[in-house]
């Protein structure tokens, strides 16, 4: 079988040429390959481990900072009523300043 063989020979030469060793040595080879593939798969384990905590951290991280943007939100508002107050009650300072100034005069 043609196909068999062709995968069987582009394995034999991928286990070479990632392991740098020669066609002698292809058992050898084959499970330094195996070895390193199982450290790489060891630290990506623990980078997605890592990842993952630091992404439920990010999320409670995320979702105070939204609570504290709507609290600013609400100061904002609070201020603006606040501001509002204050130009009406010196609008209405003004009008009885006038009207003593008038009944003063009299």
């Amino acid at each position: 079988m043609p196909g068999v063989e062709d995968i069987s020979s582009n394995v034999h030469r991928l286990v070479e040429l990632t392991s740098g060793m020669n066609a002698s040595t292809a058992t050898d080879s084959m499970s330094t390959v195996l070895d390193k593939c199982t450290v790489v798969l060891e630290e990506l384990r623990t980078i997605q481990i890592l990842t993952e905590t630091h992404s439920e951290g990010l999320s409670d991280q995320l979702k105070q900072m939204e609570n504290s943007i709507q609290e600013i939100g609400s100061l904002f508002d609070r201020i603006d009523q606040l501001n509002d107050f204050v130009q009406k009650a010196k609008s209405d300072l003004d009008k009885l300043e006038k009207l003593y100034n008038v009944v003063d005069r009299q």
